[in-house]
């Protein structure tokens, strides 16, 4: 196996279309997916179902880490410190790939110590509202908002990156850890390779279709 898939998740119905498309990939057994848990959770689910072959749950004590507000993060953090593939990248519940996703990112891999790829996004209704041109694409970033940052399910990275990072993760107090994640590697990690398509997909919540649709590219 050469690449984890580190997906925090409450147990949301969308997991599954997820844990399908990276089954679907070419070369799957090359892929380890590690669920990671807590006390949160959509329904009364047992996560161990969701073990087979290269999936594993993994299940955290609650306030696991210093922001409970943001169990996410903590979560990731673990995720980081468990991996143990050449590469990482995470894949939240609300995301699924493209079938050719895993292929295109390992031609990155081949070069590179990190890299990106491109997201499109999708309304809770499931209405494909664009790609996004502005929260994945770090320094090439079209000044549509006044920062630059790779959304956590549009990079992947080594894993000797991912303990050195992992504490960016577990001490954060906003839903910023993407965007100090993509700095840290863009300080550490030297040039970043990019597959220039969005080979990934994810539906944002309700409150964001409109910041969506005025910033997505259709």
């Amino acid at each position: 196996m050469i690449l984890t898939v580190i997906t925090p998740t409450t147990g949301k119905k969308s997991l599954l279309q997820l844990i399908e498309t990276i089954d679907q990939q070419d070369n799957n057994k090359d892929i380890f997916h590690l669920l990671l848990w807590d006390h949160i959770r959509d329904e009364d689910i047992n996560p161990l179902i969701f073990n087979k072959d290269n999936r594993f749950s993994l299940i955290a004590p609650a306030g696991s880490g210093k922001n409970i507000d943001a169990p996410g993060s903590i979560l990731r953090s673990i995720g980081l410190l468990a991996a143990r593939t050449p590469y990482i990248t995470f894949a939240d519940d609300d995301v699924w790939w493209e079938k050719d996703h895993f292929t295109k990112i390992k031609e990155i891999m081949n070069h590179y110590n990190w890299g990106s790829t491109l997201r499109k996004i999708y309304s809770p209704q499931k209405e494909c509202i664009g790609i996004d041109t502005f929260e994945s694409v770090g320094d090439d970033y079209t000044k549509k908002v006044p920062y630059e940052m790779c959304d956590n399910n549009c990079m992947f990275f080594k894993r000797e990156f991912a303990s050195k990072a992992a504490y960016l993760y577990r001490e954060t107090t906003e839903y910023n850890d993407d965007r100090l994640m993509y700095a840290f590697l863009k300080k550490y990690a030297g040039k970043r390779g990019k597959t220039n398509i969005a080979s990934i997909n994810q539906m944002c919540p309700e409150r964001l279709v409109d910041f969506f649709k005025v910033n997505c590219e259709k």
